[in-house]
């Protein structure tokens, strides 16, 4: 027969106690966080996923914060580029070209020239445009403005970057920053002010927006995998250098041509001066046509990357939304059973301490009283 002895009863019974206090304290603690696990080894494997999903949740929230800020941007730019199309190449040049090339408007000539080189004062003002305090059109470099219009005795032209982007004289010229120093062409000899119109005109800003980024051997980040948010002013306004006539291919040094031509006529004697003739002027005007459909076609090209910022930032909207509900299937207990086992473990511990009081001996003090 086994004998059952005072001390092994009350440890035994001490032990279950315990074990049911804490089973009860857990319960209660689990209930009032919410929360599966408090620590990485509570549940390793539901930590591990949770620390993957909490990392992606980060990704997320950074992409979803460069394109924002993209989305914003390239909405800026096409509402920029809208007014030139719609109003600045209209009214400020159109209209103006066309009243100054009617034989019966010569008179105001002069007038009509004012008015269009206005156009183009304000069309290098709008290239210069911000948003949050960065330049839009000067490609990767954010924080200079790119456009100006720079004199050379009777002749204005216009300059991206310090260079003259209409100049054939200059443009084969080496080119020299703004400390007089010329920058070394990998391909040979140093940049000429053309080249780097055309590297710069190239130019990448390169963000991460969720859609797969990454790098090839060499440390470049992929173009399928990244979104270029760098804006090129060269390309919008139609290019730099000149056409085989001599004349600029862009609609704002195009614009300050004419405007030239039209104000070095001479109302008095109706005669046209060293700037051009109304030969020139017509010339110029079909190429001002091209010019404009250019610029339209980029206004387009701004829309549609509008667009596709647009439609990505509803998606990573959608991918948050998931890692979360997910993160929160990992994480946070389910209010019912958490419920449940609470109830569960109150009677449990009621009925450890009912046990006590019937099954544990008492003592000679207890039965005096």
């Amino acid at each position: 027969m086994m004998r059952v002895t005072t001390n092994s009863t009350l440890y035994t019974y001490k032990r279950n106690l315990l074990k049911t206090t804490n089973q009860l304290y857990s319960a209660m603690k689990t209930m009032m966080s919410g929360r599966n696990f408090d620590s990485y080894a509570a549940d390793p494997a539901a930590a591990t996923r949770a620390f993957k999903v909490h990392s992606s949740i980060n990704a997320t929230n950074t992409q979803y914060a460069n394109n924002t800020t993209l989305l914003n941007k390239f909405s800026t730019a096409w509402d920029v580029a809208d007014d030139m199309v719609d109003k600045l190449t209209i009214d400020l040049a159109k209209a103006p070209i066309l009243s100054a090339m009617n034989a019966t408007n010569l008179s105001t000539a002069n007038t009509q020239g004012d008015i269009i080189f206005s156009g183009a004062e304000a069309m290098v003002q709008s290239l210069n445009s911000r948003y949050d305090n960065r330049f839009l059109f000067n490609g990767a470099d954010t924080e200079n403005p790119p456009f100006a219009l720079e004199e050379d005795g009777d002749r204005t032209y216009v300059t991206y970057r310090g260079v003259r982007i209409d100049d054939p004289a200059t443009l084969s010229q080496e080119y020299q920053d703004e400390n007089g120093n010329t920058i070394p062409n990998p391909a040979g000899g140093n940049y000429t002010n053309a080249e780097m119109l055309e590297k710069w005109s190239n130019e990448h800003l390169y963000a991460d927006i969720g859609i797969g980024f990454a790098l090839d051997e060499n440390g470049n980040v992929l173009d399928s995998t990244a979104f270029d948010g760098a804006i090129s002013g060269t390309k919008l306004i139609g290019g730099f250098g000149v056409d085989a006539d001599g004349d600029p291919t862009n609609i704002v040094s195009i614009m300050v041509r004419l405007s030239e031509i039209f104000q070095d006529f001479d109302e008095e004697t109706k005669q046209w001066g060293p700037a051009g003739d109304q030969e020139d002027a017509e010339r110029l005007l079909n190429k001002f046509n091209a010019a404009q459909e250019e610029l339209s076609a980029q206004h387009v090209a701004l829309d549609t990357q509008a667009q596709f910022l647009e439609t990505n930032q509803t998606q990573l909207e959608s991918t948050f939304s998931s890692l979360n509900n997910e993160l929160t299937t990992i994480e946070q207990v389910d209010q019912v059973e958490a419920i449940l086992t609470l109830v569960a473990m109150q009677t449990s511990f009621n009925a450890a301490l009912q046990v006590g009081a019937n099954v544990v001996p008492q003592s000679l003090m207890d039965y005096l009283k």
